[in-house]
């Protein structure tokens, strides 16, 4: 079996940056929109969350948690079309860089219990999202990856059988 921990000062190649996975595509909505609105986009796109912007600028972002925990929980008797978006949408939303690597991203949803975080450029302008989901799905791919490079380093003789 190889040693899975790298010598010092030898790091494995496998990165992945957050933009090479992040979905472009977003679906957004005014914080003015109201609940009805939000549960209908995200059935018609067959999506978890709304990015929820004004003027171009990040405004939050409403989840289905959200409208579960905030809307239906609450039982208010307010009809959907009656209910806005900023009162039950996750303000000041987890962002990250577009040139983070993906093992942070995944690092920072698990600290702060989210499975969604709004993708943002050097100069803070929202350019995607990327959710759990879609780390998951490149899994496979990362780890052939550094079976790759593993076997790469063994064959060099960079690492020994432990």
């Amino acid at each position: 079996m190889w040693s899975l921990i790298p010598e010092r000062e030898e790091e494995l190649k496998v990165k992945m940056k957050v933009s090479e996975i992040m979905n472009r595509n977003l679906i957004t909505m005014s914080p003015n929109g109201t609940v009805y609105e939000a549960a209908k986009l995200m059935k018609e796109h067959n999506i978890g969350s709304i990015v929820v912007m004004e003027g171009g600028e990040l405004k939050g972002i409403v989840t289905e948690r959200d409208l579960i925990t905030r809307y239906i929980a609450v039982e208010d008797g307010r009809k959907p079309e009656e209910v806005k978006i900023f009162e039950i949408m996750t303000k000041d939303p987890v962002t990250i860089r577009d040139n983070a690597d993906i093992d942070e991203a995944a690092r920072i949803m698990i600290e702060r219990n989210v499975r969604r975080l709004i993708v943002v450029n050097y100069d803070g302008r929202v350019v995607g999202i990327i959710s759990s989901r879609d780390i998951l799905r490149i899994a496979p791919h990362i780890w052939f990856l550094l079976m790759q490079e593993l076997r790469i380093a063994q064959s060099r003789g960079k690492w020994g059988l432990v």
